[in-house]
């Protein structure tokens, strides 16, 4: 949602956000839109998976979009769902391509798939395709654990805080051969626990997405957003108004 609004600020067109009702908060079939004048553009990041935008001359409906696509090196398609947050901001970058606001939030743009269950399993090449692209463009940098100033408690099971703390007092002596043995040595234990899939081991461990100039990771800056956020509808829609509001201005939570 902010990657467009950041796109509408930055050209100067009107607009007015509603957030709707959690789906946990809404009877099955019972949602109801606002009734509003003007164009209206629904983002459902929870629908089934589709093959194109729905769009009409009063409503545009952006869901997740499956997609089949090849990359540089591969002989194979690769499938796989782009997220809700990366479609609106290929759509911001097509608005307002030179906008402040829309330069600001770009990090964001891999936030929806990083959330999704895509990462649970073995691969997700929409979301390694969203982390190269950004990086390659200078909007993220990507570093391991080790490097990252700022991490969140809790989002690695039977991780070691004190060995981690141990290896970046020796980081800065070790070749990169000797820092690929220690980071997999680290996550032996990690490697057990059945509760994490071994890509978001990986993107943990080594592709830690740095929006530059922000101490804290991408991961740990939504992990702890997720932590924070109300259970109660009302609260909730309030807490998601000013968040939106905050990464408006900042860029990032």
């Amino acid at each position: 949602m902010i990657q467009l609004e950041a796109s509408l600020l930055d050209s100067g067109i009107n607009y007015r956000r509603k957030i709707l009702p959690a789906r946990k908060h809404v009877v099955a079939g019972e949602l109801s839109l606002p009734d509003l004048e003007g164009l209206i553009v629904l983002i459902n990041p929870f629908a089934e998976p589709s093959s194109k935008l729905a769009i009409s001359d009063e409503k545009i409906l952006i869901n997740p979009i499956f997609s089949e696509f090849e990359t540089e090196g591969s002989k194979n398609p690769h499938q796989g769902t782009l997220d809700c947050v990366a479609i609106c901001s290929s759509i911001a970058a097509h608005i307002s391509p030179d906008g402040a606001r829309v330069r600001k939030v770009r990090p964001l743009t891999i936030s929806g798939n990083w959330l999704r269950q895509g990462v649970e399993i073995n691969y997700d090449p929409v979301y390694s395709l969203l982390r190269d692209h950004l990086n390659r463009e200078g909007t993220l940098d990507v570093r391991p654990i080790v490097e990252v100033d700022e991490l969140a408690d809790d989002m690695i099971p039977d991780f070691s805080s004190r060995m981690l703390n141990k290896l970046a007092k020796r980081w800065d002596e070790m070749d990169f051969d000797n820092r690929s043995s220690a980071l997999s040595e680290l996550i032996l234990p990690v490697l057990r626990n059945s509760k994490i899939s071994t890509m978001r081991i990986e993107e943990l461990i080594w592709h830690r997405l740095i929006i530059p100039g922000c101490a804290l990771d991408i991961a740990s800056q939504l992990h702890r957003a997720t932590n924070e956020w109300p259970d109660d509808d009302e609260k909730a829609r309030l807490h998601a108004s000013l968040v939106a509001d905050k990464l408006l201005i900042e860029g990032h939570f």
